[in-house]
């Protein structure tokens, strides 16, 4: 029988020690991989393949006050969201929340190794860890979502359909599957394969998809001349909010959203009050400047109005955000999933509830519940 929610979190965050699931990296690999190591000041941080060691920082605060940011001194040992998955139940018990999408800060770490190879094992040992010890204790209340890795759409793939072996319920993107900041067109061999293998995607607000750092934001059809103002063309369209929303409408001129029907993307942690202006300024700006880019750039005409496309095809995340509660009409509220952010600093736990409460109270309960739980449960097919 299906598990009935009352409370869901579409955004939680483990930060775990690597010494947990170090032996799962082949021997050849293994003084390479992950570890732990300590911080003058006591903290501990992760080293990988000899690289600069990635203090827990700012996102184990959930158990300082905001006051005292600067002085804390976490470890594994006295922070939460990094123990074991049975710490993890506590603490969930302990917010009021009954389950969680967990998303996993040392994917962006792993890419510090300096061998490919080494890289893909350190993916693989990560995701079947996460898989067969950390999820596996409650599979209903600890939804881990897989790493697919930035080596290449083939390498994407093969990491796709092996998340999907293993019972994750989705993945997480840091770049295209390409391992670029935009799409390109041999993308479509992932998003082909997620849509057969009916597998969630998401992406998360601290990833690189759309932001064209160091590369263009989009592979455009024609170079302009030397004449043309040499502004960013996707700029035009969102000028003023962040890399997902970007993202959002790459995947719409490269034309992804109109050759996959079936593809959906979660952007988690993105906020929602920006939607109200948002997807008019898009809408607006793709009428004013689209003739211009079309001509300089060559960028395609789109089918459909761009704030159409994620309004059918994308769920965002929010935390506590009570403006984008009181204008959930302008995307919808069965677009949208509430969390908790937990252990990060944004996270109100132990108290998520008393202020999810407050910024729901005037949400009737249909619309509520599908922001707390049915849109988690129905994008991810936990009762599937």
């Amino acid at each position: 029988m299906a598990r009935q929610y009352k409370v869901f979190s579409g955004d939680g965050h483990i930060d775990l020690n690597p010494d947990v699931w170090r032996n799962r990296v082949a021997a050849k690999w293994r003084d390479r991989a992950p570890k732990r190591v300590k911080m003058p000041n006591g903290s501990d941080a992760v080293v990988v393949d000899g690289g600069k060691p990635n203090t827990i920082g700012v996102t184990r605060s959930v158990r300082v006050a905001h006051k005292d940011l600067a002085k804390q001194v976490p470890t594994f040992e006295n922070s939460a969201g990094t123990g074991s998955p049975e710490q993890r139940l506590r603490e969930q018990d302990q917010d009021g929340i009954e389950a969680e999408i967990l998303f996993s800060q040392i994917s962006f770490v792993l890419r510090q190794a300096k061998d490919d190879d080494l890289y893909l094992e350190l993916v693989r040992a990560y995701n079947e860890f996460l898989a067969e010890e950390y999820m596996a204790v409650a599979p209903d209340r600890l939804i881990c979502m897989g790493t697919i890795p930035v080596t290449g759409v083939e390498d994407a793939v093969r990491e796709l359909e092996h998340c999907a072996k293993l019972g994750l319920r989705g993945v997480k993107l840091d770049r295209f599957p390409s391992g670029r900041g935009y799409p390109t067109a041999e993308d479509d061999k992932f998003w082909a394969a997620a849509v057969d293998l009916k597998m969630p995607l998401t992406n998360h607000n601290d990833g690189k998809m759309g932001s064209g750092r160091g590369e263009p934001a989009f592979k455009y059809d024609k170079e302009p001349g030397e004449d043309v103002h040499q502004r960013e063309p996707m700029n035009y369209f969102f000028r003023f909010t962040n890399d997902a929303m970007t993202a959002s409408i790459q995947m719409a001129f490269a034309g992804v959203w109109d050759r996959f029907p079936g593809l959906e993307m979660y952007w988690a942690e993105t906020m929602i009050g920006w939607f109200e202006y948002g997807l008019w300024q898009i809408d607006d700006h793709y009428k004013r400047y689209m003739p211009m880019i079309h001509e300089n750039w060559g960028l395609r005409y789109l089918e459909r109005k761009p704030s159409e496309y994620l309004k059918e095809r994308t769920y965002w995340g929010f935390l506590h955000d009570p403006v984008g509660i009181r204008r959930r009409d302008c995307i919808g509220y069965d677009k949208l999933m509430w969390g908790t952010d937990f252990a990060h600093a944004a996270s109100e736990w132990p108290n998520s509830i008393k202020l999810m409460e407050q910024d729901f109270a005037d949400v009737p309960e249909n619309e509520k519940r599908a922001m707390l739980v049915d849109n988690c449960v129905k994008y991810f097919h936990l009762n599937d």
